[in-house]
């Protein structure tokens, strides 16, 4: 079992000293990846429902602040030596395709083969519409045929495509990534569409224990889209057992427990013993990474939870 954690970057994170604090805490603690969350701008008015909320609301909204995904990884790619970068998750239609490809290579290529990119589609129009990318209604469509491209630039020596959204030929594209064939791809998401774009292009399956659309947050409910996920790679031919499965607790690691609507304990939550248990349920289930979330709003308190997290949780797991 592998172990990350999650940087916002905003707030503590979204200034040099607290980003870098953060992520070193993280690497000396023996954490094996670190995610980096992806927004550009804040709209002012937000009338998209956030997924990972039960009333659709967007936590992040009110603090209005974030750095750019892949320009924050190479700054802790530069402030560490041995921890992997995960794009938790990059919003692929947000930036263009041949241009996306070059700087996940970058950052690759830089960190010395460090790089795990995380893909979604987005959910939020508004900022969609603020950066002037394709149709939001086609993003689905966008970020299949981006993540096409991002394997020809990556891997073939005369890359070329002819899309709906993509089209170049001609080009060389170097260097090429150090991990071969490319660096693993993971598919954000819990519903139908995200599992499916897995077993189409994904190296990994990368959901969340909190969508109220699509909740996996009991091993049970996990096993039965891990098994859905198979079905859909066996249709297409693929060996859905090779597929990685990795795993974001939403909720915030605090030593706090959350308590759902039933009064029943949030997964990951509360005392080190019982987000122990938690991991040994999901790893029976064939989970093999955990990204946390680490609670927090000053960073004295966030510096506290990783040292909780990776002293007294992670201990002998």
């Amino acid at each position: 079992m592998q172990f990350g954690m999650m940087i916002m970057a905003r707030g503590p994170g979204g200034r040099a000293p607290g980003l870098t604090a953060m992520a070193q805490a993280a690497e000396n603690g023996g954490l094996d990846m670190i995610g980096i969350n992806d927004h550009v701008v804040v709209p002012g008015d937000i009338n998209s429902a956030y997924p990972y909320s039960d009333n659709g609301v967007w936590p992040g909204a009110a603090v209005g602040e974030c750095l750019e995904l892949v320009t924050a990884a190479s700054f802790i790619a530069a402030a560490t030596n041995r921890i992997r970068l995960l794009t938790s998750v990059m919003v692929v239609p947000y930036r263009p395709a041949v241009l996306a490809a070059k700087m996940l290579a970058t950052v690759e290529v830089l960190s010395g083969g460090r790089l795990t990119v995380g893909c979604g589609a987005g959910w939020m129009q508004e900022e969609a519409d603020a950066m002037g990318v394709p149709p939001f209604s086609e993003r689905g469509k966008v970020t299949d045929e981006y993540i096409a491209a991002f394997k020809s630039l990556w891997t073939e020596d005369k890359p070329a495509m002819s899309g709906d959204y993509v089209q170049f030929d001609n080009v060389v594209f170097e260097p090429k990534p150090v991990q071969k064939p490319h660096p693993p791809i993971w598919i954000g998401g819990e519903g139908g569409a995200a599992i499916r774009r897995t077993a189409r292009v994904g190296d990994g399956w990368y959901p969340s224990n909190h969508n109220p659309q699509h909740l996996l947050d009991t091993p049970e409910r996990y096993a039965k889209g891990s098994a859905r996920l198979n079905e859909e790679a066996d249709k297409l031919g693929r060996d859905g057992g090779a597929i990685h499965r990795a795993y974001l607790a939403f909720y915030p690691v605090d030593r706090k427990a959350r308590v759902g609507p039933e009064g029943e304990r949030r997964i990951f939550t509360g005392t080190a013993e019982a987000i122990r248990d938690d991991i040994g349920s999901f790893a029976k289930e064939g989970v093999e990474t955990i990204v946390f979330s680490v609670g927090g709003r000053e960073i004295n308190q966030i510096l506290d939870n990783i040292a909780w997290l990776t002293d007294d949780v992670l201990t002998n797991t």
